[in-house]
């Protein structure tokens, strides 16, 4: 494990390592002020041709580019993890220069795929990783693992596998444990296409959930590299009442928008989470968006 960077934000400071750990050091006693994200979700289409039934975006082959000379993305601060999503960032045709620009901001850009997407890209995202454009790569697998999918993800140190929770059946993660995989399980979002599949199938996608908790009760978490929650699956999963209060402790990262915040640049929006309300892009300055997003009242903004 190296260190990839350090950087102070407000009264902490951070440090960051090439197998994705990150360490925050602030006084005793002192509460937290950071001044910007230290992560971002940023989607930058909504373009997608599989038409998942569980997207929350509702991407579809007709979804629009974003603009990826956007000037809020120029006041992104250096050693800011990125999250790139969609849609299927992939399909952008101005992606490859917008990452190296972010490169030249020393800005930390991962992407989020389909394993469809994925499986059929890989000497594309090799180049990517090859040339330090991209850390990392989450590869949605929300139902059936594609075939050699566990031996392509080994070429890519820093691969994430991304499941839902309620909707990617437990059989899913009963074939994908035991490889040595790094996994990060999402929660259900009730909006876009997946909130009408929630809307007719809410008993199923409860049960799944419940299966979920059992599995990872029974110690199935420990049948991976790691396991890693969104603020939503660790509301969903009830991690607060199984898992020790000590790991709680010692990898809990805080609330959406403690850290971290969201902007839907095809929209041009921005909020704590894209389960959040989203709000319209006032100004070009993101330390100033993410201040605003900081003290929302997060009663009035979950959608």
């Amino acid at each position: 494990m190296e260190q990839i960077g350090s950087y102070v934000n407000g009264n902490t400071i951070v440090v960051l390592y090439d197998d994705g750990t990150k360490e925050r050091y602030i006084r005793d006693g002192e509460k937290p002020h950071p001044v910007f994200p230290e992560s971002m979700d940023l989607k930058i289409t909504n373009y997608c041709d599989l038409g998942c039934v569980m997207c929350a975006e509702s991407s579809s082959g007709a979804g629009k580019h974003a603009d990826l000379n956007d000037p809020v993305l120029t006041s992104i601060h250096p050693y800011t993890e990125l999250a790139i999503g969609g849609g299927n960032p992939l399909s952008h045709p101005d992606l490859h220069e917008f990452l190296k620009r972010m490169k030249k901001q020393n800005v930390i850009c991962n992407i989020t795929v389909n394993q469809k997407h994925f499986m059929e890209n890989l000497g594309y995202l090799h180049l990517l990783s090859d040339q330090k454009l991209i850390h990392g790569i989450g590869v949605s697998v929300p139902s059936e693992p594609a075939y050699a999918l566990i031996d392509k993800l080994q070429y890519f140190p820093n691969a994430v596998v991304h499941t839902i929770a309620g909707f990617t059946p437990l059989e899913t993660y009963v074939k994908l444990a035991g490889h040595n995989i790094k996994l990060l399980i999402l929660g259900y979002k009730n909006k876009g296409r997946g909130g009408e599949l929630l809307r007719y199938h809410i008993g199923d996608v409860y049960e799944k959930t419940i299966e979920l908790e059992q599995y990872l009760r029974d110690n199935g978490h420990k049948r991976y590299q790691c396991v890693a929650f969104d603020n939503l699956a660790v509301d969903q999963l009830r991690c607060k009442e199984w898992m020790p209060y000590e790991s709680l402790k010692k990898f809990y990262m805080g609330e959406d928008g403690e850290y971290t915040m969201y902007i839907d640049l095809v929209k041009r929006e921005y909020a704590k989470s894209s389960a959040h309300r989203a709000f319209p892009i006032g100004t070009d300055v993101v330390c100033e968006l993410f201040a605003k997003v900081r003290w929302w009242d997060p009663c009035l903004q979950k959608e």
